[in-house]
């Protein structure tokens, strides 16, 4: 299908911040599976992949994911390309035509963007998401890659130092730059950094049993038992005084908790919710 002349709007975007409950399982799971089943049949089974990449242990997260997503009434299938050759593999691509749902895992971001970038796979998760066919969730190192840059590794979490280059992501949500784990292991100068060095990206940070539910062109809506971290460094100025002090004046920062709901119909949304609601839910439907 050619996603440029669709009338469907993109599909649901899902971040997780990671550590969500697997084994119960818990909230964030069965809210992504519901907001799968909107406009479906219930019929039929959500068919869900989970595409293992970024994973150094890919068969503990399947032996979770699997029973996880069986007892929420989805069909798993479990795909797990380890190169870029793999990443093109016709049983991979037939599994990725069949689903409703591709949920990437955590793990290593670099690892997971490094196999699937401007392969056959990451064309057709693209073309398909964008033509309202198949929903994207991506928990910890899977929600990183969403975005149009993405964090690596846990060093350099200070605002000071060098410059760092920035990271090319999947780009599925192209306005976004997008971190994990957030307030857990206290990223807030990582993000705040990162941002900086792109100031037409927006930083969003997930706390970990915590999804951001996100559908373009509607609104989206924060679930679990944590929060989200919004920076905005568009208006911002960022100045190098003496002495090494740092100084970024005019920071737009918002914290969105549980129970959030922000809606392009909601008349009440004032101005400056409406521009994050834009940056984030306008951008994921973005077409080149």
């Amino acid at each position: 299908m050619n996603s440029r002349i669709t009338s469907r709007p993109p599909a649901l975007l899902a971040l997780i911040g990671g550590n969500e409950d697997r084994l119960t399982p818990g909230t964030v799971l069965r809210e992504l599976i519901a907001a799968c089943h909107e406009g479906r049949s219930a019929a039929e089974p959500l068919q869900v992949v989970v595409l293992s990449t970024a994973s150094g242990e890919p068969d503990l997260l399947w032996s979770q994911y699997e029973p996880a997503f069986r007892s929420l009434g989805a069909t798993p299938r479990w795909v797990d390309p380890r190169d870029r050759e793999a990443a093109g593999a016709a049983d991979t691509l037939d599994a990725v035509r069949s689903a409703n749902l591709l949920f990437m895992t955590g793990g290593d971001q670099e690892r997971l963007v490094d196999v699937i970038a401007d392969t056959p796979l990451h064309a057709l998760i693209r073309e398909r998401h964008r033509a309202g066919e198949l929903a994207i969730a991506g928990t910890s190192a899977g929600a990183s890659a969403l975005g149009a840059h993405m964090p690596v590794g846990d060093l350099d979490e200070q605002f000071a130092g060098p410059p760092q280059p920035l990271h090319r992501a999947l780009g599925l949500m192209p306005a976004l730059v997008i971190d994990q784990h957030f307030a857990q292991r206290k990223r807030h100068a990582r993000l705040l950094r990162l941002v900086s060095l792109d100031p037409r990206r927006l930083g969003v940070g997930i706390d970990e049993d915590t999804v951001l539910l996100v559908r373009p062109d509607v609104g989206l809506q924060l679930v679990g038992s944590g929060a989200a971290t919004v920076i905005d460094v568009g208006r911002a100025s960022d100045r190098r005084e003496p002495a090494g002090v740092i100084a970024v004046e005019n920071l737009g920062f918002y914290l969105l908790a549980a129970g959030s709901s922000l809606r392009f119909d909601d008349p009440a949304l004032p101005p400056h919710l409406l521009r994050v609601l834009h940056a984030i839910a306008a951008s994921a439907s973005l077409r080149d």
